[in-house]
């Protein structure tokens, strides 16, 4: 299948990804954003694995992180545990169920499609896209709105 490569197109193709990796998020009984909280502290060790981290890591507000951690807390899929460092604070761990669920995680379905691309251009690919996260972010927070995960 060959596209323009106008800006244009490659934004509508990257809607286009988006879109369809966003309708698979809502699957195991968790939206988007729980799946990518999830993510976060399957891979957080304990000096990130805070709400706070979590959202400055994602570019959302404390509340927005906040809902969706209480609500895998609440799911059984995550759990506040005392930190070693600071005796006043938590951090969060996946539960077993946790770890159960990541293992289904629907992203699955779009990293298979990456390790189709060849080697050569994955690279490049992630360049690409990280520049467009930091454009998005920084042009957004220039204009005082915040982009943040659906709740």
């Amino acid at each position: 299948m060959k596209h323009s490569c106008t800006s244009r197109a490659v934004a509508e193709l990257l809607t286009q990804v988006g879109r369809l990796a966003h309708s698979r998020g809502f699957t195991g009984g968790l939206n988007p954003a729980q799946w990518m909280a999830l993510r976060y502290f399957s891979q957080a060790n304990e000096s990130v694995a805070t709400v706070m981290k979590f959202a400055e890591h994602y570019g959302s507000s404390r509340g927005t992180a906040s809902q969706s951690i209480s609500a895998l807390v609440r799911k059984g899929y995550l759990a506040r545990q005392p930190s070693r460092g600071k005796k006043s604070s938590h951090v969060l761990a996946l539960t077993e169920a946790g770890r159960a669920l990541i293992a289904q995680d629907p992203i699955n379905h779009l990293i298979d499609g990456i390790e189709g691309l060849p080697d050569s251009k994955k690279p490049v690919f992630a360049e690409s896209l990280e520049f467009l996260i930091r454009y998005l972010f920084e042009t957004d927070r220039d204009h005082g709105d915040a982009l943040e995960p659906s709740e």
